[in-house]
């Protein structure tokens, strides 16, 4: 058997534990600190410092730590039963994420590992706290969800197209196109909701938006029932970070509505006009006639006090017609805003 065969070289890991307090006091990304079990803290690290803004000197102990950090009394007591409950149960290391608030006001999401560190005959208990900044992944998953909660609640219909054409779309499409939901468009070509007679225009434009130009228009779509409806469309190229489209994004609206309110207005303006029309050229002739007479002797003043009191009848009867078409404009727009009013509570 040669020399020291079957002893362990323990060179590397003299090395490694004479280094790893430095590398642990040193890290500037992973938050280490140490407390003992009447919550002094012995450690505090270079992370530590940066992350929260406060020194070792500024944190000694963890109820200072906890005071600092979680300011808001309710949520320091809801953070303090976490730690204490784990304190009094026999497991070894507990896993849970906080927000903080650090010492220039800024709010940032951390997620924390406490290991308890049992006694031994050359050491006390003590309790090894490691955090790591998740802030930007937080912020990123609100932004998604907020954006999510966006698309879904929005009564324009969003959609995104990738470069096969296939579709993802926010649920305002399934209003849209009369119960064509998510699960029957998402993977499906956009092409679908298309007319026939529309797929060359259409194609056309997604070939110039893919290529990095803009469109917005309107189209003719098709809802599940295979009925032609009206939509306003602008589609936006999607750039990945080297410039190249990726895809395509759609907001669609429905201008059913407004096609027939205009089609109503239009309909109310060429009944003003016929209503209004002869009866102001009609008053207007006779007080013209009335004046050119007038002015050449041939009225009494009985006589005009009579020819006026007709015009003013003529009068009269014009802005009866008039109220009677302000009512009937008013009344269809009442039906219409109760029709959308549930729309709007939630």
């Amino acid at each position: 058997m040669k020399e020291n065969e079957g002893i362990p070289y323990t060179g590397h890991t003299r090395y490694l534990q004479d280094i790893l307090p430095q590398i642990i006091l040193n890290n500037d990304h992973l938050v280490v600190f140490c407390s003992d079990d009447s919550g002094k803290i012995f450690l505090w690290n270079r992370a530590a410092e940066i992350i929260t803004g406060y020194s070792h000197d500024e944190i000694p102990d963890v109820a200072t730590a906890f005071r600092v950090a979680y300011p808001d009394n309710t949520y320091r007591e809801i953070i303090a039963r976490v730690r204490d409950s784990f304190r009094e149960k026999e497991n070894k290391f507990i896993h849970y994420e906080t927000k903080i608030k650090t010492k220039n006001g800024h709010i940032r999401y951390m997620s924390w590992t406490v290991e308890r560190i049992p006694e031994t005959n050359t050491t006390p208990l003590f309790y090894v706290t490691t955090g790591t900044d998740v802030t930007h992944t937080r912020q990123s998953e609100n932004d998604a969800l907020l954006l999510s909660e966006i698309v879904n609640s929005s009564h324009d219909a969003i959609i995104g197209i990738s470069r096969m054409a296939q579709s993802l779309h926010g649920t305002a499409l399934q209003r849209i196109c009369s119960g064509m939901g998510e699960a029957e468009s998402i993977g499906k070509p956009f092409s679908r909701h298309i007319p026939d007679d529309k797929k060359t225009f259409i194609t056309s434009v997604l070939r110039n938006v893919s290529k990095g130009q803009y469109f917005n228009g309107n189209i003719i779509c098709l809802t599940k029932t295979e009925q032609r409806i009206t939509v306003g469309i602008a589609f936006s190229p999607i750039s990945g970070e080297d410039g190249t489209v990726d895809g395509i994004s759609a907001i669609i609206r429905d201008l059913t509505r407004e096609q027939s309110l205009q089609q109503t207005m239009k309909g109310y303006i060429s009944e003003a006009t016929m209503r209004l029309n002869h009866p102001t050229e009609l008053v207007e002739g006779n007080i013209a006639s009335l004046i050119e007479r007038i002015g050449e002797g041939e009225y009494e003043d009985e006589d005009i006090l009579i020819e006026l009191q007709v015009q003013q009848k003529a009068l009269l009867q014009i802005i009866h017609n008039l109220r009677e078409l302000s009512q009937a404009v008013i009344g269809h727009f009442k039906e219409i805003e109760e029709e959308i009013a549930p729309d709007n509570i939630q």
